[in-house]
């Protein structure tokens, strides 16, 4: 089968393609993935995208959860023309919030104090709706993931996220068919901040899942590709 344009997965703060295992598993066939990780030092989420950017071809998909979310939407206000579909999981396009930074960097405490799968570990309750649900094999992954990656690195994103702009000004003017997805008990990202990016995004679509907190990659993948391949294979006119 001919394959498409790439299909960029980008990952959240401090997390790479393990993140995206099972949506490249099930896409793999189709196009051609890329999980950027040259990106991942850079200080702020501006020069994070323009690293990004330098090594992708002139054209493709883009889907991005999380911090990827902040830093596809970055993407966007550089190179608006260069992306042909943007999806959109668990994100904001609001700058962080004031009062989250003293909680971000308690949690790099506790990974340069103890290590980043603690701090992790910390969150979990936070981050997934039900962190009981996850197979054990997942949450050693997960655990593996965050130590291989680094307490120095964690930090670094969490500065570049405290300081990220607001994106909300580049939304009107994203014209590619967009896919809006987020957890019914996302506590890190909202749904009303999904809403809120897809009211503003003409013709794009919004989805919740209903079982899912932030990290619906993980947690409900059969649904996030259900999503991610019908709007993949849409006919847009």
């Amino acid at each position: 089968m001919k394959k498409s344009y790439p299909l960029v997965f980008i990952p959240g703060l401090l997390s790479d393609r393990t993140i995206w295992k099972w949506e490249i598993a099930h896409f793999q066939d189709r196009y051609e993935i890329i999980v950027p990780d040259w990106h991942f030092d850079r200080p702020t989420i501006a020069a994070m995208a323009a690293a990004i950017l330098d090594g992708l071809p002139a054209k493709f998909f883009l889907v991005g959860t999380s911090m990827g979310g902040y830093i596809s939407l970055e993407i966007v206000r550089q190179a608006r023309d260069r992306i042909l579909r943007l999806g959109l999981v668990s994100t904001s396009a609001r700058p962080d919030a004031p009062e989250a930074a003293a909680e971000r960097r308690h949690s790099c405490d506790i990974a340069e104090q103890s290590s980043p799968s603690v701090a992790w570990r910390s969150k979990m309750g936070y981050n997934y709706h039900r962190p009981d649900r996850l197979p054990t094999e997942t949450i050693a992954e997960m655990e593996a993931m965050t130590d291989r990656l680094g307490a120095r690195l964690f930090r670094s994103q969490q500065e570049a996220i405290i300081s990220r702009a607001d994106s909300r000004p580049v939304l009107p003017g994203i014209q590619c068919p967009t896919i809006v997805i987020c957890g019914t008990h996302d506590q890190c990202t909202p749904p009303a901040r999904s809403w809120e990016i897809a009211s503003a995004v003409v013709g794009s679509e919004l989805h919740l899942l209903a079982e899912c907190g932030h990290c619906s990659t993980i947690e409900d993948p059969p649904a996030v590709n259900a999503l991610l391949g019908a709007w993949l294979d849409r006919r847009y006119d």
